[in-house]
């Protein structure tokens, strides 16, 4: 619209002034050809009795007719000169000869050009109100043209993640374009829906399909591992149990990574964060065996945190597994610190610059696998997607310090089933 009313505005404009200019030119050769006319026939005339007569509109100035000429004449060079102002009216004029003998003849124009100021302003206002009208209507069509895709576009913008049946609403009156747009957004939210649909399902299969006979394998091991005939088979029972157990946690990890973070409120609970910690740090001892190492705890200030303790549990002791993993000999410290931060300090067998980069990179990118536990780069994704910190640096001993720093979420109980949310209020109570 402003570049339509621009251009009309500068076609205006160049008209204007050329009509303008064209109408000076004309009225200039108009006066020269009038004054030339009548100062050819009163010579003519002169030439016999060498007598002047002025009239309304044309007065003569010079030796000629014994009358002297005006100052606002005087200066003028020969030729015809227009728009001159004498006792408040308005000339054009013609000045013949030079010195003592020039001859001026004046005509009042003050009526053309009292006409043609009101030409002007008519003209002007015609051009403002072609303007305007033109600006309006541009607007007016492109409001028209583009208001369909104006919703279209707040409907989209109104789409919100996780609500199921969101649909873009098509109109018989929207143009075949934007017709087009959202018949193809709306498949894509069919397809989207279903594919959730079918994760979810998945999600709740495999939840109970993958858990179940893993806990069946570690049960019965548990069992044989009781039996006093079977001493010979219990390393091997207890490393079935060992394995079942981080296979437990792999699976948990596993399908936390493939669920929202808001779904894992609802299996959050209160827990103390100091007793958490000393029980899992405690369920690894069994790894110090056969090496010079032991478990030691420092600061461990009571806290009560609403966490998915499963998915805590995990992480924690895949840190404590880590850290007993790559030491050799020494003490390996567990405490927590006022931010809610977990600290594990191990003396490690030296850790250069270099890999202590290189581990950090690892991190970021989720990539490599450490030791015979789930792995830090699965904890490193863990840690992100619950919105938890995880760092390493070095100690002045030359081992490892990590450091993850656990956010409390809130606990979400319901009563009774919820409803869809398109369908209904849900009625939850949380308690922080």
């Amino acid at each position: 619209m402003v570049g339509v009313v621009c251009y009309t505005v500068l076609l205006s404009l160049l008209t204007t002034l050329l009509g303008y200019w064209v109408n000076e030119q004309a009225e200039h050769r108009t006066w020269e050809a009038l004054l030339q006319g009548e100062m050819a026939h009163w010579l003519q005339r002169g030439a016999q009795d060498k007598h002047w007569e002025d009239t309304d509109a044309v007065r003569a100035f010079g030796r000629a007719v014994d009358k002297p000429i005006p100052a606002v004449f005087a200066s003028l060079p020969p030729g015809v000169h227009d728009e001159l102002i004498f006792d408040g009216k308005v000339y054009a004029v013609l000045v013949e000869g030079i010195g003592k003998d020039r001859t001026v003849l004046a005509l009042d124009i003050s009526e053309m050009e009292r006409q043609e100021r009101t030409l002007f302003l008519t003209m002007a206002i015609f051009s403002a109100l072609l303007v305007s009208g033109l600006g309006g209507l541009t607007y007016m069509g492109a409001k028209w043209l583009v208001e369909p895709l104006t919703r279209l576009s707040d409907t989209i913008g109104n789409l919100r993640p996780g609500v199921r049946h969101q649909r873009v609403v098509i109109r018989g009156s929207d143009p075949v374009e934007t017709t087009v747009i959202g018949q193809a957004l709306n498949e894509y939210l069919h397809s989207s829906e279903k594919f959730v649909e079918r994760e979810h399902s998945f999600l709740n299969m495999a939840s109970h399909e993958l858990r179940t006979p893993i806990t069946v394998v570690a049960g019965a091991a548990e069992v044989a591992a009781e039996q006093p005939s079977i001493e010979l088979a219990r390393p091997h029972l207890s490393r079935i149990l060992r394995t079942s157990h981080s296979m437990q946690d792999l699976v948990t990890l596993l399908l936390v990574l493939a669920r929202d973070p808001g779904r894992l409120r609802s299996s959050a609970t209160s827990v103390n964060l100091a007793d958490l910690v000393h029980r899992v740090a405690l369920d690894h001892e069994y790894l110090l065996e056969g090496k010079e190492l032991k478990l030691a705890f420092g600061a461990m200030p009571s806290r009560e945190m609403v966490l998915p303790v499963p998915v805590a549990q995990a992480a924690i002791g895949n840190l404590v597994r880590n850290a007993i993993e790559n030491s050799s000999r020494g003490t390996i410290r567990v405490s927590l610190d006022a931010s809610d931060t977990l600290v594990i300090e191990d003396p490690g067998s030296g850790m250069t610059e270099e890999e202590l980069a290189r581990l950090q990179v690892q991190l970021a990118r989720a990539g490599g696998r450490q030791g015979d536990g789930i792995g830090l780069d699965l904890i490193a994704r863990l840690c992100d997607h619950l919105g938890w910190r995880l760092e390493f640096d070095m100690s002045v001993t030359g081992g490892t310090i990590a450091r993850l720093q656990l956010t409390e979420v809130l606990s979400v109980k319901s009563e009774g089933q919820f409803r869809d949310r398109e369908h209904g209020v849900v009625e939850v109570s949380l308690t922080a």
